[in-house]
């Protein structure tokens, strides 16, 4: 578990309370077991995680066993055995969740890593990478999945030889390796991926939802969000009654929320900064509008976790 404070920075603390063991080079990467926590098989199917994080980091989870529920960037997603997920450096995170039986591979590579490896491995890197980005989630067959789970256990192996006079170098090829079989994976599915074509309330619900992304800590209103769509605010809530049965403003406040709890993670961080942070104009408003929606205050919820 050494080297893993940045990498698994306190925006992930969560998600950390799941993984059964890791592996990790210095702050680049590490590779870590994940598991549902459950050890009573007549517990009710899906355990309620409500977790929400920011993965300051690209992973990838190859799902060996089981179920979870989760959301990405607010996108909702069930994924099960032999289900490949990419989560991207900034995306917001939410784990609905996770049933007993729940076991995943999950690999971890810091930005910094990605902007800084020598040119010839990052031209293999972000080909790849850039392909992936384009599917959250795909379904694997069961042979690619052991391809896949291979190529990581050999990476934890090679990260475990400390004494390896060449061992970042040796590390780092193995990455490599991993994902170019992945890219050749991908390259293979090519054709069979989705490719559908949105409709146009469904294309302006996608580019709402990176609007939201990109700007709910600091604008809370639903014009905003309108006149950068070029829609009326009516319109706007039309389309996400329609399509989710979530107003525009219930979107905006669970966004805030999920912010506000990511935030509050952070030990160092004061209930002040949080509010300054979110964009309210003091930190009683930020106490009421938090306990409206969750049913305690900021700082109860902190004592909480």
């Amino acid at each position: 578990m050494t080297g893993m404070n940045n990498l698994l920075s306190l925006e992930i603390a969560e998600l950390s309370r799941r993984i059964v063991k890791i592996d990790s080079l210095q702050d680049e990467f590490a590779i870590a077991d994940l598991s549902s926590g459950m050890e009573m098989e007549d517990r009710k199917k899906f355990t309620d995680v409500s977790s929400s994080m920011r993965l300051n980091a690209l992973g990838m989870v190859v799902v060996l066993e089981g179920e979870a529920t989760l959301t990405i960037d607010y996108m909702p997603y069930t994924v099960r055995k032999n289900s490949f997920i990419t989560f991207m450096p900034t995306h917001i995170i939410h784990i609905a969740g996770v049933s007993p039986s729940f076991k995943a591979r999950l690999l971890i590579v810091s930005k910094e890593f990605l902007e800084n490896c020598n040119p010839s491995r990052k031209t293999s890197l972000m080909l790849h990478y850039m392909e992936i980005k384009k599917n959250p989630h795909i379904v694997l067959e069961a042979d690619e999945v052991a391809l896949l789970d291979e190529h990581l256990l050999l990476l934890r192996e090679k990260i475990k030889q400390c004494t390896h006079f060449f061992h970042r170098d040796v590390v780092i090829n193995t990455l490599c390796g991993f994902f170019l079989e992945l890219g050749n994976i991908f390259a293979g599915k090519r054709a069979s991926l989705p490719n559908k074509t949105l409709s146009r309330k469904e294309e302006l619900f996608n580019q709402f939802l990176q609007l939201l992304v990109e700007h709910c800590k600091e604008e809370h209103g639903v014009i905003f969000y309108s006149k950068k769509l070029f829609i009326t605010p009516q319109y706007l809530s039309l389309i996400l009654k329609e399509l989710t049965g979530k107003s525009t403003n219930k979107w905006i406040d669970d966004a805030l929320i999920t912010e506000a709890k990511i935030l509050l993670k952070a030990p160092n961080t004061t209930v002040q900064q949080v509010a300054d942070q979110l964009n309210f104009s003091d930190q009683s408003t930020f106490g009421k509008f938090f306990k409206k929606h969750i049913g305690v205050s900021p700082i109860e919820y902190r004592k909480s976790g």
